[in-house]
């Protein structure tokens, strides 16, 4: 994955450090950084990733602290599409009768990704 970010995007760092509270990733604009936080599990790291590139692509400084509800939001339904395939989202759903936690371990994403994705879903149903 790093192989390819320096194809996409040689100017962006991106690290490891241990952040702070329950933060799993910040990207920082003026830095042109993003930094996650080498504790937790990789599934984790490639989510959040993906969720500070898509910061990254519209151009969200992370570090202020300060983050409005629409760019968060806006950013978790860009991640989750990018994460989930529909296809294999439903066959995971039929496979483990919906269960996010069995399905988010087979699509390797959290729990949370499976969660904005269902949302997504349900906004298209209404």
């Amino acid at each position: 994955m790093r192989m390819a970010l320096y194809d996409v995007a040689p100017e962006l760092n991106v690290s490891s450090a241990l952040l702070p509270g329950i933060l799993d990733g910040i990207y920082c604009l003026e830095t042109n950084t993003i930094l996650i936080d080498r504790r937790i599990t990789y599934t984790r790291k490639r989510c959040t990733l993906v969720h500070e590139l898509v910061h990254w692509r519209h151009g969200d400084d992370t570090t202020s602290g300060c983050m409005g509800g629409k760019m968060e939001r806006r950013c978790r339904r860009e991640t989750a599409i990018l994460l989930i395939d529909p296809a294999e989202y439903a066959l995971a759903e039929r496979m483990y009768d919906g269960d996010p936690y069995q399905m988010a371990a087979e699509l390797n994403v959290t729990v949370q990704i499976i969660e904005d994705y269902r949302a997504l879903l349900y906004e298209h149903v209404r």
